[in-house]
């Protein structure tokens, strides 16, 4: 690309243009379809999700190179690795598709296993469809541990989580 005067891209807010899903079941991750993001037994728990709740991260450790007489150590990029950190936080709510009922362990279990599906840079208004880049985070949940009571703002829960496969940057199928 030739040299130009310098412009600014443009960027894309996440408030308004991020939607988490929490699905229970899809056959391939790196492909998701409507019918599996679209299901009665999947739900959107964007909005139950506290401003510091979606705490996925990601880094990329490197490993030396280290060879004899060279002035520079080199580096090789060692693997990827995704956490959740001290797990999700989502607030209190007996609303049938909020992340308080839907994440919850049906008992006597103690865990819960399924799939986060991350949608960015598309209107939260929009529905699922085909095309749309998605990020498929297979996970296990833990029990639900109620948060803190400070007298000001909401109930919350807490739920550490698993990841139990790679997690997928895809595209929805048909």
């Amino acid at each position: 690309m030739p040299d130009i005067a310098d412009t600014v891209p443009p960027a894309i807010d996440q408030k308004g243009n991020t939607v988490i899903w929490w699905v229970q079941t899809i056959s391939s991750a790196i492909a998701p379809t409507v019918t599996e993001i679209g299901a009665a037994t999947s739900f959107r728990v964007t909005h139950s999700l506290t401003t510091d709740g979606w705490t996925l991260d990601g880094s990329q450790g490197k490993q030396p190179d280290d060879r004899l007489t060279l002035t520079t150590p080199l580096e090789s990029l060692d693997s990827l690795v995704y956490t959740f950190g001290d797990g999700i936080k989502y607030v209190d709510s007996s609303a049938a598709g909020s992340a308080a009922v839907v994440l919850k362990p049906t008992a006597p279990a103690t865990s819960k296993a399924g799939f986060f599906v991350e949608r960015r840079n598309v209107p939260n208004a929009t529905l699922v469809a085909t095309a749309q880049s998605v990020r498929v985070i297979p996970v296990t949940l833990g029990p639900q541990i109620r948060g803190p009571i400070d007298g000001t703002g909401k109930f919350t829960y807490k739920q550490q989580v698993s990841i139990t496969g790679v997690p997928v940057e895809g595209v929805v199928a048909v």
